[in-house]
């Protein structure tokens, strides 16, 4: 989908037909017509119906035509007649004097204002293009001689004007997501990773609309690739075309009746294992058109994709809010302190109740088996060794939760887990585990996180929903 084929789609509605439509584009009915007959079915929603006055929208298509309208004139002021940073706004009758933007007919400092038409002292008026005696008139915007014809929205000297032709529409919203992502990552390579495209796929489409533009909108830097000061003010323009985009697809969705769309939110990896075959058989049962991706990586890097409109939500364990996501809670996983059999007669930690802080005093010459510093089990993990006043003998460190938890069935040393984690992959022989108490700080709750600005789709927060369920069935 692009700004050319949505303005095909204003223009039927704009003239009430597909003819009217490709008149007043100067296009073939029969593209128009299959432009339309493809959006229909892609959006899987009926924009407009016959009447005996002509084509009229349906409520569906009144609901998404103001958008669409938005991204048409969005992608025109992308390319027609605006200038890019540093340049005056040229429109059609205004002169630059020092880059000063005249209204139409202005006069220049120590010039005279002449009304449309009026001769100058002792000149005939000539109405339109006529010659003056012994000339011969000039059509549209021909040169005089020795001067240059400039095109529609060509720049005065001196300044750089965005071409007339709405280059802009011709990009698609799968372009646009390109570009975004290698301004992110700022790196062509690091972005195609992260598209899952290949490098010269990804160049090529930056080269195509570098060429169409006529700008180049990164350069190369030792770190990768940064944003030249045109390409930057494009991209910023370019965000706010994807953000429109992104409301035609929720509101297109509102009235899908969940029978199609797209749905991709974050989650880590261990927190994936634990979830993710509890979810998404019963939400793909009950809505088997809804596609379903998700992203896997650490938190950190999740509320990244989230803010940066790569994910509609994340699933993940609170730690510390971001003031610009909202947060939906399931519950709390309380934490375990998780130790090696044959070292419980040497601790003699109390039964039937939760571990203190005066319980873990025996911990202080214990070795430690700790995540890697960064992730949030480690966050909670430093907490309550903080709360108990314990510099930990820290002797082995790993990224894998299930390394850890297997160092210690080997005897090497203690750790501590979430109860979620406690037999993810693999049962606790050779292992003991004691619940510690929440003033500890130990628990964590799980949650699921969204921009607050935006909201979430039907499809999400029924995918949410689904969710709720199958966690308080399974702690059932």
């Amino acid at each position: 989908m692009n700004g050319k084929q949505l303005r095909y789609i204003t223009a039927i509605a704009e003239t009430g037909s597909i003819r009217g439509g490709a008149e007043l584009l100067g296009k073939d009915a029969s593209t128009m017509a299959r432009t339309l007959k493809k959006m229909e079915q892609d959006f899987n929603v009926r924009l407009f119906r016959r009447t005996p006055e002509g084509l009229r929208t349906t409520p569906e298509g009144e609901a998404v035509l103001g958008i669409m309208e938005e991204i048409v004139r969005s992608c025109g002021v992308l390319s027609g007649g605006e200038a890019l940073p540093g340049n005056e706004v040229l429109s059609s009758g205004e002169a630059l004097s020092d880059n000063e933007v005249l209204p139409c007919g202005e006069a220049l400092s120590g010039k005279e204002v002449l009304p449309s038409g009026e001769a100058l002292p002792g000149s005939e008026v000539l109405p339109g293009s006529e010659a003056l005696p012994g000339k011969e008139a000039l059509p549209g915007n021909e040169a005089l001689p020795g001067s240059e014809v400039l095109p529609d929205s060509e720049a005065l000297p001196g300044t750089k004007a965005l071409p007339a032709c709405p280059a802009g529409s011709n990009l698609t919203e799968q372009e646009i997501c390109y570009l975004l992502t290698i301004r992110d990552c700022g790196s062509i390579s690091r972005a195609a990773s992260e598209l899952y495209i290949a490098q010269p796929s990804l160049s090529q489409v930056l080269r195509q609309v570098e060429a169409e533009f006529g700008l180049t909108i990164f350069k190369r830097t030792s770190r990768g690739v940064e944003a030249t000061a045109e390409g930057q003010a494009l991209l910023d323009r370019l965000y706010a075309i994807r953000g429109l985009y992104r409301r035609l697809e929720l509101t297109v969705e509102e009235f899908q009746d969940m029978k199609r769309g797209t749905i991709t939110f974050g989650v880590p990896q261990n927190l994936g294992a634990y979830l993710l075959p509890m979810v998404l058989p019963a939400f793909s049962a009950q809505y088997p058109g809804i596609r379903v991706r998700f992203r896997e990586n650490n938190s950190m890097e999740l509320d990244r994709l989230l803010l940066a409109d790569k994910t509609d939500f994340s699933i993940m364990h609170f730690q510390e809010e971001n003031a610009a996501l909202a947060y939906e809670a399931f519950f709390d996983d309380p934490f375990y302190l998780v130790i090696p059999g044959g070292m419980t007669g040497r601790f003699g930690f109390p039964e039937g109740r939760k571990l203190l802080a005066e319980d873990l005093q025996p911990l202080r010459n214990a070795p430690f088996i700790m995540v890697a510093r960064g992730q949030k089990l480690r966050q909670v993990a430093d907490q309550i060794l903080e709360t108990c006043g314990i510099a930990p003998d820290i002797r082995f460190e790993t990224k894998s939760m299930e390394t850890a938890k297997r160092l210690a069935a080997a005897g090497l040393g203690v750790t501590f887990l979430p109860g979620s984690y406690l037999t993810l992959y693999s049962g606790m022989e050779g292992l003991a585990c004691f619940q510690l108490d929440e003033s500890l700080g130990a628990s964590w709750q799980l949650v699921a996180a969204y921009p607050k600005k935006g909201g979430l789709s039907r499809s999400a927060r029924e995918f949410l929903r689904i969710l709720g369920d199958c966690l308080a069935d399974h702690s059932a």
